[in-house]
């Protein structure tokens, strides 16, 4: 029992041990850590051809998940780079998702025609996952790994192809359980 006892405590104190190194990354990422790794709320919405696509499903893939509007600023400015981003890990086991709230497809497609924009834009038209998600403001991102959840999440436009971001990253497409 004292041996059983024992390796739990080590078990646990390992976790402990993993769990803060990602905090840090996120944090120098400079989005804000959450208290504990907690599932993302699953939602389901059509992309701009119309296909549904549900969050449940990406599981084995690190997400980024990105709120935003036509009309916002702050979201234009970022969006360059989530898409440059995009391009260099859409061959890993990763993928983004922009959700344009209280948008449609003929707002949001020829915005995304007019800048050349690759990553995956889908439409919160009553913004019913964005009230579910408690946004504050825009842009507004979370950043969910291979397991569902969210590790960390940032308000205002970031520098997504930042070496602090590329690293993070990096440690979350690591996770065995990714791919």
């Amino acid at each position: 029992m004292r041996f059983i006892v024992i390796g739990l405590v080590i078990l646990l104190h390992g976790q402990a041990v993993i769990a803060a190194p990602l905090a840090t990354l996120v944090q120098d990422a400079g989005l804000r850590t959450v208290d504990e790794p907690q599932p993302a709320a699953d939602f389901q919405l059509s992309d701009l051809d119309g296909q549904l696509l549900r969050l449940q499903d990406q599981r084995g893939k690190v997400v980024l998940l990105n709120f935003w509007a036509t009309w916002c600023h702050p979201c234009l400015q970022e969006m360059p780079l989530m898409d440059q981003l995009y391009q260099t890990l859409r061959q890993q086991p990763f993928v983004m998702w922009a959700v344009a709230m209280k948008e449609d497809r003929e707002k949001v497609a020829p915005f995304m025609d007019k800048h050349h924009f690759q990553l995956t834009a889908l439409m919160d038209r009553d913004g019913a996952v964005s009230a579910r998600y408690k946004l504050r403001g825009l842009p507004t991102t979370y950043l969910i790994d291979c397991h569902g959840n969210t590790v960390g999440w940032g308000g205002g436009p970031q520098e997504w192809t930042s070496e602090a971001i590329r690293t993070l990253l990096a440690a979350l497409l690591s996770d065995p359980s990714c791919g």
